[in-house]
């Protein structure tokens, strides 16, 4: 398992696990990501990360993306 913010821009992935504050959590939920759910990171750049679904395109901070394991 990694970081989802070790994953390179290209990457689609599934989602293992997620961590953080319940309204983080909550807002990715949402927005149909979960665990189980497959994820493709369009953008990985330093500060923040671009993922994507089949209907949703989120912008996600590096910190966040740190406790997201793939």
């Amino acid at each position: 398992m990694q970081a989802l913010s070790q994953i390179g821009t290209g990457a689609v992935c599934t989602i293992k696990w997620m961590f953080g504050t319940p309204e983080v959590l909550e807002f990715l939920h949402r927005h149909q990501i979960q665990e189980g759910s497959t994820i493709r990171v369009i953008q990985n750049r330093v500060e923040n990360l671009i993922i994507g679904t089949d209907a949703y395109r989120i912008v996600i901070d590096s910190d966040a993306a740190q406790m997201i394991k793939v």
